[in-house]
């Protein structure tokens, strides 16, 4: 596929606002409607796993607004589905279904406005290119220009579009999970053969990368595991049904497991040995993406983080990788002071930023990885 066409692909996919895609004007009309028709509109993927109407109504407007302007070349039409498609995203009325009297309407939104639903839960798809065991992408290079889709892995979340639902931030992935997600990609080893513990899951974006990279770098008896923790049970049972959607490869991974996880816990003398059992037995690497975001979070995240740590029977050191999305310098500063006071030992990261595969940039934001050891 041609990768201008491939951007777009993944740019649908992944919801990026339709203004900030690069539309492929210099390519023949023939070879660009037939992507849209082909590759977006009857792409089974998208069929069942689709973006929010809201998206793919801003999104093909989009999309025929620049179609029709190819339109005078030849003898170039739009295919009808097309429009058959945007004219079905379109609301039914105009006005949100509330108070009849127009006085209502305009003290509920200035100017007797039509009121704007919010964002509905939506599909998102995220492409990511895998590497090989040995380091490096594990195919051949294509031709300049070209894009080879098996190169390319998908990941697949039904996630909430607004920042806050149900009163939790869970239920959406955020920049430190891509971060964190890309510098695993370039360096599996990390995961192979681990069991690894995953604090604040969220709706299941890094777990799913994990747990498919635990199965494309396993060597000899596949001994990895995966558990999934989170605070909030309905942002948990999002993440077990998002690992578990049939289009992502986490779905035949047995040795995937979902927790409930209070970090209180490790400041409750009568909770701890339970705890650290849990942590001493089962657990060699432990990760954490934007978890760091409010100071009340601190003490108890700290207090988890020293409980798993701990040597387990083996006796081998475990490590923590922890992303955090640098939004208040003050409180990643408490965060570190906490461990410091702990005697636990922090390592800053080098993130390679230019390789970030997915589709969200870091330009505006800081992201800050850790390992974290005693």
């Amino acid at each position: 596929m041609d990768c201008d066409l491939f951007n777009v692909l993944r740019a649908f996919a992944s919801l990026v606002p339709p203004m900030k895609i690069p539309f492929p004007s210099h390519m023949s009309p023939f070879a660009v409607h037939s992507f849209f028709l082909d590759s977006i509109l009857l792409n089974p993927h998208f069929q069942q796993y689709p973006p929010s109407k809201q998206y793919q109504h801003a999104f093909w407007k989009w999309a025929i607004r620049h179609l029709e302007e190819m339109a005078p070349h030849e003898d170039f039409e739009i295919d009808p589905r097309i429009y058959e498609h945007y004219l079905s995203l379109l609301p039914s009325s105009g006005l949100t279904p509330g108070p009849a009297q127009p006085e209502m309407r305009n003290q509920m939104c200035p100017q007797g406005l039509p009121i704007q639903n919010p964002p509905s839960p939506s599909y998102v798809t995220h492409y990511w290119r895998r590497t090989s065991p040995l380091g490096g992408h594990d195919d051949a290079q294509p031709p300049s220009g070209l894009v080879h889709l098996g190169q390319f892995e998908t990941v697949t979340l039904l996630e909430s579009r607004t920042t806050i639902e149900s009163g939790t931030t869970g239920m959406r992935t955020w920049l430190a999970s891509f971060v964190l997600s890309q510098y695993l990609i370039n360096h599996p080893d990390l995961l192979k053969n681990k069991r690894i513990l995953e604090l604040g899951s969220g709706v299941g974006f890094l777990g799913i990368i994990v747990a498919r990279l635990q199965q494309l770098h396993a060597s000899g008896q596949f001994s990895s595991a995966l558990w999934m923790t989170d605070v909030n049970e309905n942002v948990l049972i999002r993440c077990k049904e998002n690992v578990q959607l049939p289009c992502n490869p986490s779905s035949t991974n047995p040795n995937i497991h979902y927790s409930f996880l209070d970090w209180a816990d490790s400041l409750d003398v009568e909770k701890i040995p339970q705890l650290t059992s849990f942590f001493q037995d089962e657990i060699d690497l432990v990760l954490g993406a934007d978890i760091i975001f409010d100071p009340i979070l601190i003490p108890p995240l700290v207090g988890v983080l020293k409980l798993a740590l701990q040597p387990g029977v083996s006796g081998s050191q475990k490590s923590a990788l922890i992303a955090a999305t640098v939004r208040n310098k003050d409180t990643l500063a408490q965060f570190l002071q906490s461990l410091h006071d702990q005697d636990v030992h922090t390592e800053e990261l080098q993130v390679e930023s230019t390789s970030i595969s997915f589709t969200q940039s870091i330009d505006n934001e800081e992201v800050k990885i850790f390992k974290i050891t005693l």
